[in-house]
């Protein structure tokens, strides 16, 4: 039997739909710097619980992030010409996954292979114990937990007494020990400094001084203490920071608001997680990537 041929117009929805499959799957397909989404940072969770790497349980994580591919793949893809070769080396570089995490009293560097595959899970490809200098940053959970502590500590509990204050207005933080090179302490501690808030939002200017305490971030318990002097708490009066709550000279009149105007539009786009702008020529970065050279000219 012989096939009739579609006409041509019939066929144009037809090639139109294929066209746009090929679209949203090339679309599909994050950039090579684009941020772990969502979805791959549960994958990479499930990834790390489930390996037999780290057995050690509980496992806090510290930091989920992209393993980021070196920069010549990145500019091969970015540079690669055609759409066609762009998605060949997109398909080639790896998306990665760079975990840190703390468990059993060490801290865990793992890479995990991140999938595009909904059908094929992520995949732990290599693991380290840190044994050198330094530790994971503080995670709020902790922090959280070790402010609890202080309340709950007899001997500081008796520290506020002896000094009139109300344990009711009293709040701690929590700040890393500082830097002793490679001799530092091996125990994963923390200072707690402690503040009195009572009447005033600016806490900081009312600190409890003198006393000093150290606690184990893995034990969750306070290993050390020492109450060496008491010195009087500043007032809260005048030390409010907000509008409506200062005095002169800040509360006289208030200047003019100015305006700043660009006549031919802002300077930059940002398109999902790219950003461009130009500055002489016109560049591209992601805002992750952006993100990091901000930092590095602020605090670098």
């Amino acid at each position: 039997m012989a096939r009739t041929a579609l006409p041509v117009p019939a066929m144009l929805p037809l090639v139109l739909l294929a066209v746009l499959s090929v679209t949203a799957a090339a679309s599909s397909r994050p950039h090579p710097l684009d941020p772990l989404s969502p979805a791959e940072i549960t994958a990479v969770r499930a990834a790390v619980l489930a390996s037999p790497l780290v057995p050690a349980r509980p496992i806090t994580f510290h930091y989920v992030g992209l393993d980021e591919p070196d920069k010549p793949d990145v500019l091969a893809y970015a540079y690669g010409g055609s759409t066609p070769r762009r998605r060949q080396l997109l398909r080639l570089l790896p998306r990665r996954a760079l975990v840190i995490a703390r468990a059993g009293g060490q801290s865990h560097e793992l890479r995990v292979e991140v999938t595009t595959n909904a059908s094929s899970a992520a995949t732990v490809l290599s693991h380290a114990v840190h044994r050198g200098a330094g530790f994971p940053i503080l995670t709020l959970e902790e922090q959280f937990a070790a402010v609890a502590l202080p309340p709950a500590y007899p001997p500081f509990v008796d520290s506020v007494r002896r000094r009139g204050l109300d344990m009711g207005d009293v709040l701690c933080a929590v700040f890393p020990v500082g830097w002793f090179g490679d001799t530092g302490p091996p125990e994963r501690v923390a200072k707690m400094l402690c503040f009195l808030a009572g009447a005033t939002a600016n806490f900081y200017a009312r600190p409890i001084e003198g006393v000093t305490m150290t606690v184990d971030l893995d034990r969750m318990a306070i290993v050390a203490y020492r109450d060496r002097v008491a010195y009087p708490v500043p007032k809260a009066e005048g030390t409010d920071y907000r509008a409506g709550k200062t005095g002169p000279p800040l509360a006289g009149p208030q200047p003019a608001p100015g305006v700043v105007v660009q006549p031919e539009g802002r300077g930059f786009h940002i398109d999902g997680n790219i950003v461009r702008y130009a500055i002489g020529l016109q560049k591209e970065k992601t805002l992750q990537t952006l993100l990091h050279c901000l930092l590095k000219q602020l605090f670098f």
